[in-house]
């Protein structure tokens, strides 16, 4: 049991010593004038009728947007030349992050030199055909014959050039390029290694940290609770104090065996950079109670507990009264409650000092 009659202040014992002397009944303003004076300065708050509202808690952590993440893997297999970032570097579009050398990016420079030296053959060749045909020195079959020659080179010198421009090498050369603005979040390689073309892990990853994920995870006791689009409120163990508001825009309607949790994403702006990959998170969502009758709230600081009873100061035009309350639920500032009426005036400050003066 908890009881305020203990905590009294000692300018009170005056006005509870005057009031329990005196006149056993509740005190009026005309009764007693210290009383007059805190009657007229308390704060009260009215008492309004609103839908109620559950908050759900979950756990969760950031992740890096997918559709703003890009994996790098080395096209070719070579010995790292340079790495020219770190983690967590910001990086630009197009810049250089590691450079390789390739006996297969030398291979293909050389298969492209010799593609083209074949198209110049070739080329010369089905010309001095044609000369000899237009004066009838070579038959049109060799014409002909020269003609595909030609074409055949052309095409390997196309397809020489076009596995140039996807490993993107050149001269035993092989550069690393970004492929978009954004952070250095994972890193694979140092300087001197060995990479394998069929390396099944990227090399590097470079993600834009504007926008960023918050996965959580729902218990399978709250699923039915959670919708898409439900407003959540988004904290960090690194500042609890800063909250960060979003909306759940995907449910991952798969249950995980292991945890018997549902996983749901927030998308989350983050111009500043302070949500970071892998930060832990608390993810309050504010479920929907659409369709349930309004409840009846106050401020909960306006609750006094005695004697594990729940009681209210309210405050009309006869002075001030105890009234006693249920209370349904708590929800942070807020308390639904029964026992009172909308728009009753309820006290909100000094309520425990007024409800041991008026209960003596």
């Amino acid at each position: 049991m908890i009881s305020y009659k203990s905590t009294i202040i000692p300018a009170f014992v005056v006005i509870t010593t005057a009031i329990a002397c005196g006149r056993p009944e509740a005190a009026t303003p005309k009764e007693n004038g210290a009383l007059d004076s805190i009657i007229r300065n308390v704060t009260t708050a009215p008492v309004t009728v609103e839908t109620e509202k559950e908050s759900i808690k979950l756990n969760g952590k950031i992740q890096a947007n997918e559709d703003h993440q890009a994996k790098v893997y080395a096209l070719a297999s070579g010995k790292i030349k340079s790495v020219n970032v770190a983690l967590g570097d910001k990086v630009q579009k197009g810049q250089t992050m590691a450079v390789l050398q390739s006996m297969e990016v030398a291979s293909s420079s050389n298969d492209v030199t010799l593609a083209e030296s074949n198209v110049t053959i070739t080329k010369k060749n089905m010309e001095s055909t044609k000369d000899l045909y237009d004066g009838n020195l070579a038959t049109e079959r060799d014409y002909l014959s020269a003609k595909v020659e030609y074409n055949k080179a052309l095409s390997e010198l196309n397809k020489a050039k076009q596995v140039q421009a996807i490993t993107g090498g050149k001269n035993a050369l092989y550069e690393l390029h970004a492929p978009l603005t954004g952070y250095v979040t994972e890193r694979n390689i140092t300087g001197n290694s060995e990479v394998r073309q069929d390396n099944n892990n990227p090399l590097f990853t470079v993600a834009d940290l504007t926008n960023v994920w918050v996965i959580a995870n729902v218990y399978e006791s709250d699923i039915n609770k959670i919708h898409t689009g439900d407003e959540v409120t988004v904290t960090t163990l690194a500042n609890p104090n800063k909250p960060y508001t979003g909306k759940i825009d995907k449910i991952y309607n798969v249950l995980d065996p292991a945890t018997r949790t549902m996983k749901v994403r927030i998308s989350m702006p983050n111009p500043n950079n302070e949500l970071m990959p892998e930060m832990f998170v608390t993810v309050k969502v504010n479920v929907d109670q659409s369709g349930s009758s309004g409840l009846l709230s106050i401020p909960s600081q306006a609750i006094v507990l005695d004697d594990s009873k729940n009681f209210v100061i309210v405050k009309d035009t006869g002075g001030l009264h105890i009234k006693e309350i249920q209370l349904i639920r708590r929800v942070d500032a807020k308390a639904y409650v029964q026992g009172l009426k909308e728009g009753d005036q309820v006290v909100t400050n000094s309520q425990v000092f007024i409800y041991q003066a008026l209960s003596e």
